[in-house]
């Protein structure tokens, strides 16, 4: 049976863009004809974690029940090299639980991070969206692996704009910003393209 997940920010017991997590998990039962039975609100308890700092809320489920939810401290990855990788066709629409084949390609690229792309199209980070500055605006794939709650929310800011990214035209942009729910856009980690290899 599929199994999902939904990491959560929580800092000093405060809950973040909730509203963007549940409507991405609404969007996910819905797809697999299943009423949108989970309330995040009601299932995540920050207040008793008593913990400063920033917290992961790590929620799994399937198309029938809560399975699991843990709590952890969250550190920004440190990343000093990239490189390209091929899809070759694989999906990841919706936020799988089972990652065990992007975490592979990582591992196998021997690089801190990966951008990951398919015929030429840049989509994801293995565990991020991607921004691109251009030395004007940042941009982000039109039609990443997976529409991330931050992505979709600093679209909504317009912070970022979305735009075709080819591996082809890579040359065109100065930085590289990684995007994920657990960290705000001034804490995402931004690489210079020349680490690129």
């Amino acid at each position: 049976m599929f199994q999902f997940i939904e990491s959560i920010r929580i800092k000093e017991g405060r809950i973040e863009r909730l509203d963007y997590h549940q409507s991405r998990v609404n969007r996910t039962l819905l797809n697999f004809g299943k009423p949108p039975f989970l309330q995040l609100n009601e299932i995540i308890t920050p207040n008793a974690l008593n913990a400063s700092g920033v917290v992961k809320c790590r929620v799994k489920y399937d198309l029938q029940q809560v399975l699991d939810i843990t709590y952890s401290a969250y550190a920004v990855k440190k990343i000093s090299s990239i490189s390209l990788v091929e899809l070759e066709g694989r999906k990841y629409d919706f936020k799988y639980a089972d990652r065990d084949w992007i975490t592979n390609l990582l591992l196998n690229a021997g690089t801190d991070e990966i951008i990951m792309t398919d015929q030429g199209i840049v989509k994801d980070a293995s565990y991020a969206n991607l921004a691109f500055y251009d030395g004007e605006c940042w941009y982000t794939p039109q039609i990443p692996l997976l529409e991330g709650t931050q992505r979709a929310f600093l679209l909504e800011a317009n912070k970022i704009q979305v735009s075709e990214i080819r591996t082809s035209n890579l040359h065109q942009y100065q930085m590289v910003k990684f995007i994920n729910a657990m960290m705000t856009w001034e804490e995402s980690p931004t690489i210079a393209m020349s680490l690129l290899t």
